[in-house]
């Protein structure tokens, strides 16, 4: 059962890395479309972003299905940890890369944070505010980010099907 997961998991991360080779592609279709490389961009950084999200769901389950959870599908570090009462090696390695601020879990909580809510407001030099603040620029969507984090998802999956497929 373990090994479907594994499936999923691997076809959404190979998506992703498809995306990332047509990212770094030049726009091509911004002459046939009409859209700025600008637009067209953003649109691919974040179908790699949504893609990734989606295979840490994925991932998740693959973890609970695992350890005999077969109908739990946890959306989260903290609804995976909750379905044990017993530690769990994959959850305790999760929960440590969450405590990691340059981590490939972190990164993907930051990508679903900034894709989930709207961009923060810029502020402005005005009389009463002189001193123009930046805003915090969100998380790394370049393709070099993606890739890493795909590629660090891709050998924690692996690790996982291999060390639980002996058995």
């Amino acid at each position: 059962m373990a090994s479907t997961w594994y499936s999923l998991v691997s076809q959404k991360l190979y998506l992703a890395q498809v995306l990332i080779r047509e990212f770094d592609q030049p726009t091509t279709s911004t002459a046939s479309t009409g859209l700025p490389a600008a637009v067209i961009g953003e649109a691919r950084s974040q179908a790699v972003a949504e893609v990734l999200l989606r295979a840490r769901d994925v991932l998740l389950t693959m973890i609970a299905r695992l350890h005999q959870k077969k109908t739990e599908t946890p959306h989260s570090l903290a609804e995976l940890k909750a379905l044990f009462e017993y530690d769990v090696a994959e959850v305790e390695t999760l929960d440590s890369l969450a405590q990691q601020r340059d981590s490939w879990w972190n990164h993907l909580v930051q990508l679903d944070k900034a894709l989930g809510q709207p961009p923060a407001q810029k502020k402005t030099v005005s009389a009463d505010n002189i001193m123009a603040v930046a805003a915090e620029e969100g998380p790394d969507r370049s393709l070099q980010a993606l890739e890493q984090t795909r590629a660090a998802m891709a050998i924690f999956a692996r690790e996982l099907e291999e060390r639980h497929g002996e058995w």
